[in-house]
């Protein structure tokens, strides 16, 4: 009985080692996706091929915005993202949006089309294996996070959101004062 015990806690303590102390869900491998906690990290190419690494942003403030292309909603929304990005990504304001969709949901013609058609300044990618959406436990669209120059998510907007109102314009301009 002694040895079975002995097993399982030395198991329980290489399990626990993993983490690094993150509070890893086991399961997926990813930090849970709460306010207060490291944004789960990827690398995926953009629409253009070019690469984009979250923990490489590091000093400045992401908005990751989760959207798809049969979202009334998420296309609304789009243009007051684009205007807050346009008005900020000067002063350290990255904005990244992730088209929760594959090529059967939304071919990248289709895509391109309506980034084109509103002259999108902000980057974008297509999460064709879900990867994006399965870190950030996003299970329906629009979902915003709002990640702090540390790497850390401050805000979750759950929903449509006016990008421009005075309420998100004040967090922004807070969160690029910050050291």
């Amino acid at each position: 009985m002694k040895k079975i015990i002995s097993i399982l806690i030395t198991a329980m303590l290489l399990a626990s080692g993993c983490t690094k102390g993150k509070n890893t869900d086991v399961k997926t491998g990813f930090i849970p996706v709460k306010v207060g906690n490291q944004a789960n990290d990827f690398l995926y190419n953009d629409i253009n091929e070019k690469p984009f690494m979250l923990s490489q942003q590091r000093g400045k403030v992401v908005i990751l915005y989760f959207w798809t292309l049969k979202c009334r909603e998420c296309t609304e929304e789009m243009d007051s993202l684009d205007a807050l990005n346009r008005k900020y990504k000067d002063k350290g304001l990255v904005v990244f949006a992730v088209a929760a969709e594959t090529n059967q949901t939304a071919p990248m013609y289709e895509i391109n089309t309506l980034l084109q058609k509103k002259s999108i300044s902000f980057r974008v990618m297509r999460d064709d294996d879900g990867f994006a959406s399965e870190a950030f436990e996003v299970l329906k669209a629009p979902e915003a996070f709002i990640i702090n120059k540390k790497g850390v998510i401050v805000s979750i907007v759950d929903g449509k959101t006016d990008w421009m109102s005075a309420e998100n314009i004040k967090t922004i301009q807070s969160l690029l004062a910050e050291n």
